[in-house]
């Protein structure tokens, strides 16, 4: 009788351990979901002594994966990232819409707004990756539109001089000197007007195929206008049956007589 009492007993037992251990779990997670929110309060989102909502959540996640606050937590965290990236992309402060660019690639790396903003601010080579004599300044990017609209200007007249009025002047070409500042996904947002759909699909390299300009080729310019949230001017040159987008600093306008391929 003794016996089937304690065979009995032992096994009431092990049916309480479950729950015992299932509702500490659930104690822990909720203890710890609080400590999260404290951290996201403070704006301690991904850096912050005493820890950090984004590891906060992540720990969260690894005891529940499915956890609707933790994920919640780690979409409000993208969510101030990409606001405040997009806040100071509108105000033209760079280095800050890169560290929030930073942040919110370890939160997301697959976030749609930071791809929009990485195509829309960087070129191939991003600035922080060139060397002094490769990252133009402001000056010299100022000396670089003065020589490139003094060469167009010299050549329009020379060309008024000589040509007959009836036909047009020759295509204005130039020269590749940076592929550093080439704009590959800039045909994937709305930052420039392009002047077909078809230069737009063939203006990037998503429609470049096999294809990627180097330094020293040189194209027809078809077009120039200003870049829609910074002071340099992009220029839409003609190569082969695509299109290249480039800043205005890597590129040198031929003149008449320059040789071209």
């Amino acid at each position: 009788m003794f016996r089937y009492f304690l065979h009995y007993t032992l096994i009431f037992f092990m049916a309480l351990i479950p729950i015992q251990a299932m509702g500490t779990s659930s104690s822990e997670i909720a203890q710890l979901l609080r400590q999260c929110e404290k951290h996201l309060q403070a704006n301690r989102l991904t850096s912050g002594k005493g820890g950090t909502a984004f590891d906060c959540y992540q720990e969260v996640l690894e005891k529940d994966a499915d956890n609707t606050k933790a994920l919640a937590g780690l979409q409000e965290i993208e969510a101030r990232y990409a606001g405040w990236a997009q806040k100071a992309f509108d105000r033209g402060q760079k280095n800050k819409v890169k560290r929030y660019l930073e942040s919110l690639r370890k939160v997301n790396p697959k976030s749609a707004k930071l791809a929009e903003l990485e195509a829309q601010i960087s070129p191939t080579r991003s600035t922080s990756s060139a060397t002094p004599s490769q990252t133009p300044s402001p000056s010299d990017s100022s000396d670089a539109t003065s020589q490139a609209s003094s060469s167009e200007q010299s050549s329009s007249e020379q060309v008024d001089s000589q040509a007959p009025s009836s036909e047009p002047p020759p295509p204005k070409k130039a020269k590749i000197t940076d592929v550093g500042q080439i704009y590959e996904l800039i045909n994937t947002t709305d930052c420039l007007i392009w002047p077909s759909l078809d230069m737009k699909e063939k203006g990037g390299k998503d429609g470049w195929e096999s294809f990627y300009p180097k330094n020293g080729d040189i194209g027809i310019v078809l077009k120039e206008m200003k870049h829609c949230h910074f002071d340099n001017n992009v220029l839409i040159l003609e190569m082969e049956q695509y299109y290249v987008p480039i800043s205005s600093v890597g590129v040198e306008i031929m003149s008449e007589d320059s040789t071209t391929e």
